[in-house]
């Protein structure tokens, strides 16, 4: 009889492993594929996984979105910047290209030994070493879509860059860098979810181009992660008419699993993005991973009932061969690893990483007392540590905190002050992109500001010409202070 188990990838959430941990086990007893973690406790996390790996017949699927490395998902972990700020950090560096298979500057050989190469290799190894710590055998990264749109509300910071060299290269740096270090890593989300403007958690994002234009852009990063040896793509919940005229999500799609297995000569294993989505479109979350499994897919991810899947499947009698999957999975990492990373020499990558990648756009003279705005787009509080670490260098800093939804709010400007704005507008999944608030009070603030600050993405600051502007790309602790520190040396 068919165990429809085995092609299912369901949530794992950290903080109720203990709990919870005779579900889990039962979802393994029952044969399950493997699991999609969500938060947790490092130590508590790398012990209960290892219980679930000792009950499995096959070692289990053990995976996360680790983008940002462990401390993304995991506390204990280290958080490392998102993916345009680590190219950015690396672009920063001054001296010769990096080395790697990449095109333009990134094609450039270098000496072994050089600080971006070494960079480079030591954060995505770290990344690996500390996933691996903690049970983790799959890492859903690099994300191989290129940030064409910039409004689009789903990647942005996410991307690597704008072009197509640039995410070719980081995201084959990362894929060859990982699966060295025994993980195995997962390139997202194909065809390319960079030229949208829908999030395809909420709906169905559409890419109106060309196969000619795919082919010469949006492709060239999975291409080149094919050819890098990537052992898992994850595809997209997205209607490209190139590929499916139906406009069928990719996902579920048996053109595009023909596209990618017969165009593009992928042997590797095809995982949908998560089944809770709103991208699935007019399909129920069982009769899209029918179709998904039917069109040729490996595994769906992230069910909202794994047990109404199996039960659907089960009523259509659908037969699938998982020989190919079992061997991926027999050449998975199956337990923790033994030997702890070095997590305070990772810590301190991650700083370096943060130094390196802020961009500044623009001189600025700070020479009259300082008032600083904060406009948070999100409903919990940040901007604090950046508060309390500009007000080191500016003991009479004043502040203003101005929250989306606090209702219209009228600004008064102190006289003769140096005005910075500090914009916090977090990328997550279901926020469905910036508000409109965001952009404007940036637009009434503009002509005012000396100084704008984007803790986030950094199209927010596109129509900003008079001011300088700063880009952190993310809003950690450890980027506010390093952004305080650029401007207290201003004094």
């Amino acid at each position: 009889m068919q165990n429809y188990y085995q092609f299912i990838i369901p949530r794992l959430n950290g903080c109720e492993i203990k709990t919870n941990f005779k579900f889990y086990l039962s979802m393994v007893k029952k044969g399950i594929a493997g699991f999609i973690i969500f938060g947790g406790e490092l130590e508590t996390t790398r012990k209960v996984i290892k219980k679930l790996q000792d009950e499995a017949e096959l070692p289990l699927i053990i995976a996360s979105d680790l983008e940002q490395g462990l401390g993304q998902q995991i506390k204990g972990g280290t958080l490392f910047p998102p993916a345009m700020a680590v190219a950015s950090a690396i672009k920063n560096i001054t001296g010769s290209g990096v080395r790697g298979q990449g095109s333009g500057i990134w094609s450039q050989k270098t000496k072994t030994g050089d600080e971006k190469s070494e960079l480079l290799e030591n954060t995505y190894k770290a990344m690996a070493e500390e996933a691996g710590y903690a049970g983790i055998n799959t890492i859903f990264a690099p994300v191989l879509d290129i940030n064409t749109n910039p409004g689009n509300p789903i990647i942005s910071v996410r991307a690597f860059g704008e072009d197509k060299k640039t995410v070719s290269f980081f995201g084959c740096e990362m894929v060859r860098s990982i699966q060295g270090s025994s993980i195995a890593a997962c390139g997202k989300h194909f065809p390319g979810h960079g030229d949208t403007r829908i999030d395809s958690h909420i709906k169905l994002p559409k890419i109106n181009r060309d196969l000619r234009h795919l082919n010469r852009n949006e492709l060239v990063p999975f291409k080149d992660a094919i050819k890098a040896g990537v052992k898992m793509i994850m595809l997209g919940h997205l209607s490209v008419p190139a590929i499916d005229p139906s406009g069928t999500p990719v996902s579920i799609s048996e053109k595009a699993v023909r596209f990618i297995r017969d165009k593009m000569k992928y042997k590797g294993m095809l995982i949908t993005d998560a089944m809770n989505m709103g991208g699935i479109g007019k399909y129920t979350e069982e009769k899209a991973a029918l179709m998904a499994l039917k069109a040729g897919v490996d595994l769906i991810l992230h069910p909202t009932d794994t047990e109404k899947i199996v039960l659907y499947l089960k009523e259509k009698n659908l037969i699938l061969d998982s020989k190919y999957l079992d061997n991926f999975r027999k050449r998975l990492i199956r337990f923790p690893s033994e030997h702890p990373p070095d997590f305070d020499k990772n810590r301190n990558l991650s700083l370096e990483l943060t130094g390196k990648a802020i961009k500044i756009s623009g001189d600025f003279v700070i020479d009259r007392p300082l008032y600083l705005i904060i406009l948070n787009d999100d409903q919990d509080k940040k901007g604090k540590v950046f508060y309390e670490n500009l007000k080191q260098g500016f003991p009479h800093l004043k502040l203003k905190i101005i929250r989306r939804n606090s209702g219209t709010q009228r600004i008064l400007f102190p006289e003769n002050a140096f005005v910075i704005v500090a914009i916090f507008s977090e990328t997550k999944a279901w926020k469905g992109g910036t508000s409109g608030w965001v952009q404007k009070k940036i637009s009434y603030l503009q002509d005012r500001a000396d100084l704008f600050v984007s803790f986030g993405s950094p199209y927010l600051l596109d129509k900003i010409k008079k001011s300088a502007k700063i880009i952190a790309y993310w809003n950690s602790e450890s980027v506010q202070q390093a952004v305080a520190e650029v401007i207290i040396k201003k004094l």
